[in-house]
């Protein structure tokens, strides 16, 4: 490799440093989020995910985690993305504006002991904020996964736990946002697993 082109990939190594360390610092708001969706998932609930674009995939990334474990011995766990059916999607689009699509979903297939995972690049997607803040009203547990400084769904609290990767760069975001769902999902198996951690006794 050409020596002149090395400052370069310092660089792109660098910008990663930060986001990285500051999810590290985020360790304890994250294991609280996961003791909480260990819950959940242990008296019935399921995981509802959604975002939009590369989000969008994200979610649909999230939920075959959980139902479809790759780790031999895991047990899978109940979720749906509501990205998946562009029928769907298109059809509240039109009728209700793209505002709603997430919102109107979770008013049809949510139960309160759900939980609702919103992912945004940048906080400030109003679909997501609307679909978090229905889920809230609903009595779902609530999680954000957002880049920049927030947006919105951090500002306003939108939901019950917000994990902000700290960047403005998109794909830096996406990374870590790949990181934290990835913790999500071992941190969840780890409290479901304990007997007697979430009840009396652990559901099979």
């Amino acid at each position: 490799m050409q020596s002149s082109l090395m400052p370069a990939v310092d660089r792109a190594f660098a910008r990663r440093v930060a986001p990285g360390q500051a999810l590290a610092g985020d360790a304890a708001r994250i294991a609280r989020a996961c003791y909480e969706m260990a819950l959940r998932f242990h008296r019935g609930g399921k995981l509802i995910v959604f975002g939009n674009g590369g989000p969008a995939t994200d979610a649909q990334h999230v939920v075959v985690e959980f139902v479809h474990p790759v780790i031999v011995g895991k047990r899978a766990l109940p979720a749906i993305s509501l990205t998946n059916d562009a029928a769907t999607l298109t059809g509240i689009a039109r009728a209700e504006g793209f505002d709603e699509v997430f919102a109107a979903q979770l008013r049809l297939l949510a139960a309160p002991q759900d939980i609702a995972l919103g992912l945004s690049v940048d906080g400030r997607c109003a679909n997501v904020r609307r679909g978090l803040a229905t889920a809230r009203d609903l009595g779902l547990l609530t999680v954000g996964l957002v880049g920049g400084d927030g947006g919105d769904l951090a500002r306003e609290a939108v939901a019950d736990h917000v994990v902000v990767a700290h960047s403005d760069d998109p794909c830096i975001v996406k990374e870590v946002h790949v990181t934290i769902y990835h913790i999500l999902w071992e941190l969840v198996h780890v409290f479901f697993e304990q007997p007697g951690l979430l009840a009396p006794e652990v559901v099979r």
